[in-house]
């Protein structure tokens, strides 16, 4: 039904989408917002004078307000003398790298001459420690009575050698070469096998060798051969009987490492507690 104006016309029509696609779809969306990226990236770029900063608004090399020059030049022999610069920089940094490098060179070998000579200085220091430590100590045993045993002679001598044993080691304590508390000394036929086991039950065996061990302490060991073993923690010595002239020769002995270590230095057991005459 019209109304009273007579200016009134049809209602408008709802705004559509275009090409008949809903306003509210992302697809359409996104293509406007690309024609409006192109036409940024189109529309003509303000220009300005690199002399005066007025904007040109026409094309052309000259500026409409001063007449200067537009177009953007650079200082000719600007790149080669950089270039020249770099490179005698670089030049310089050489003649001055080579005589420090020399020089470091130099510093090292001399730093490697120095620490040889400190590792020779301390394993020669080393040797001469060890050899004092095995000097061999001498002492007389109680000599055999007339008619006595033999055997228990002998047994007799290696007890009083393991009492002196004792003592010594009691001394290096005091005098600080090793450390612990020495209980007591134990020694044995050396070396554990049966030529040498037959030999110490035999009276014609002049002499033999022994190891000794002056311990701080006793731990029961795991048996062999059904025997049963105590094992011993404390310091090494080789001891040499003269069961005849009952005499006592004995050296501590310094171990050397075992496989993958490296001892700083070692020295041999003096002859006197090697190997005696026979089986010992």
């Amino acid at each position: 039904m019209g109304g009273a104006n007579g200016n009134e016309g049809p209602p408008e029509a709802a705004p559509r989408a275009e090409h008949g696609t809903h306003p509210d779809d992302p697809w359409a969306a996104a293509r406007a917002a690309q024609r409006d990226d192109v036409r940024a990236a189109l529309a003509r770029r303000e220009r300005r004078c690199p002399s005066c900063g007025a904007p040109q608004d026409a094309g052309g090399r000259r500026c409409a307000n001063c007449g200067a020059d537009l177009t953007a030049r650079f200082a000719k022999g600007m790149s080669r003398r950089k270039l020249t610069a770099a490179a005698l920089a670089v030049v310089a940094l050489v003649a001055i790298s080579i005589p420090i490098v020399s020089s470091l060179r130099d510093d090292a070998a001399a730093e490697r001459e120095r620490a040889a000579a400190r590792q020779a200085a301390l394993e020669a220091a080393e040797r001469e420690r060890l050899a004092r430590d095995a000097r061999p100590l001498r002492a007389e045993g109680p000599p055999a009575a007339d008619g006595a045993d033999p055997l228990e002679h002998r047994a007799a001598l290696v007890t009083e050698a393991e009492s002196l044993i004792t003592a010594d080691a009691r001394r290096r304590v005091a005098a600080g070469t090793i450390d612990g508390d020495i209980r007591g000394t134990q020694c044995d036929p050396f070396p554990n096998t049966e030529t040498r086991r037959t030999a110490e039950q035999d009276p014609a065996t002049p002499s033999g060798r022994y190891d000794c061990v002056a311990y701080t302490s006793k731990f029961e060991a795991p048996e062999l051969d059904g025997q049963k073993r105590t094992g011993l923690f404390g310091y090494p010595f080789w001891l040499v009987v003269d069961y005849a002239d009952s005499k006592l020769v004995w050296c501590k002995v310094t171990p050397r490492a075992g496989e993958g270590g490296r001892s700083l230095a070692s020295v041999r057991v003096p002859e006197p507690c090697r190997d005696p005459d026979g089986p010992g």
